[in-house]
C-alpha cells in the first residue's frame, strides 16, 4: 500500500532503489532482487499508520538461489484503515522477477493485483492489474544507480500510486550500505491531493554479522512533511527480527504529524546442497 514500503526500507527512510534486495525489490526496484547471491527467506511484518489509523499485514518470499542469478518474489499485503472514522480495506498482491545482464546490471519487474474498498477506494476506484519495471546498474563495485516506474498502469488511486522512483547507493564495505534516492509522485494522494517530488536517505550497518542498525530521513510530497527514521535487527543463521519507525518532524497547514511503526520476522531457508557427484 501506499505508506508501506516493508521494514527495512522504512527504517532507511526508503533510500533503498538503489540496493534493493530481499523483500524491497518487489516493494521498491524489482531488479535489486539479483545483487545478492544465495538469498532465500520467508518474511511477516505487521505495520501501523497513525495519519490513516492504518493497520497492515504483510507476507513475503524472496529467492536469489538460481544458478542464473534469476530471482523472484511473491508478497502479499492487507491493511484495514479508518481516517475520521471511514473504514478503508485494502488487498495487494505481487509476483516480481530480476534477471542479471554481464555482471554489471539487472532489469526486474513486478506485476500486482490490487482489490480496495470504502476509503480506500474513492471516486470508485477499486484497484485492477498494475505493474513496476526498474533497473540496477553496478557502475563500480562499490556504488550502484537504480530506476524504477512505479504502478505504470495507472489506476488513479494512491494506494497504488504512480511515479518514477530514483537511487544511488554506495557500500564501502560489506557491513554497510548507504542510499540516497527520489521519487516522483504523479497520482494525487486520495487524502491530501498532494504529488510532487520528494527526497530521502539513509544507511544501514551490520554489527558482527548479529545486529543491524538503520537510519535515515527525507521529505514526503504527499504529506509535504519532513521526516526521520531509525531501525534495529537482531539476526541468526536462521532469522532476524527487524524494527523500524517513521516520524514527521515538520508539517505544513493542518496536515497531522504521522508515524509509521513495522515489526517483521524473517526466516532464512538454507539452499539445497547440489546432488553429489556419481561416476
Amino acid at each position: 500500500m501506499d505508506d508501506f514500503t516493508g521494514t527495512r526500507a522504512l527504517g532507511m527512510g526508503d533510500a533503498v532503489r538503489g540496493f534493493a534486495i530481499g523483500d524491497s525489490g518487489p516493494m521498491l526496484n524489482p531488479s535489486g532482487m539479483s545483487l545478492i547471491k544465495n538469498f532465500q527467506a520467508l518474511e511477516g511484518t505487521y505495520g501501523f499508520s497513525r495519519r490513516l489509523s492504518g493497520h497492515t499485514l504483510h507476507a513475503s518470499m524472496v529467492d536469489n538461489t538460481s544458478g542464473f542469478g534469476i530471482a523472484g518474489g511473491l508478497y502479499y499485503t492487507y491493511r484495514a484503515s479508518e481516517p475520521g472514522g471511514v473504514t478503508g480495506h485494502g488487498h495487494e498482491g505481487g509476483l516480481a522477477l530480476s534477471l542479471p545482464i554481464a555482471g554489471r546490471a539487472a532489469i526486474g519487474g513486478t506485476v500486482k493485483y490490487f482489490n480496495l474498498s470504502g476509503d480506500d477506494a474513492p471516486g470508485g476506484h477499486t484497484g485492477g492489474v498494475t505493474f513496476d519495471v526498474g533497473a540496477t546498474i553496478n557502475i563500480l563495485p562499490i556504488l550502484s544507480v537504480g530506476v524504477v516506474g512505479n504502478n505504470l498502469r495507472d489506476l488513479d488511486n494512491s494506494n497504488a500510486t504512480q511515479g518514477v522512483g530514483y537511487g544511488i547507493a554506495v557500500v564501502p564495505i560489506t557491513d554497510l550500505v548507504i542510499g540516497v534516492d527520489g521519487m516522483t509522485r504523479l497520482t494525487p494522494d486520495n487524502h491530501t491531493g498532494r504529488k510532487g517530488t520528494g527526497f530521502m536517505g539513509g544507511a544501514d550497518l551490520t554489527l558482527a554479522g548479529k545486529y543491524g542498525i538503520r537510519a535515515g530521513g527525507g521529505y514526503d510530497p504527499a504529506t509535504a512533511s519532513g521526516y526521520v527514521a531509525a531501525g534495529l535487527s537482531a539476526v541468526s543463521d536462521v532469522g532476524a527480527v527487524d524494527g523500524s519507525i517513521r516520524q514527521d518532524i515538520v508539517a505544513e497547514g493542518t496536515t497531522p504529524r504521522s508515524t509509521i511503526v513495522a515489526l517483521s520476522l524473517r526466516l532464512f531457508i538454507p539452499a539445497p546442497a547440489p546432488p553429489p557427484n556419481i561416476p
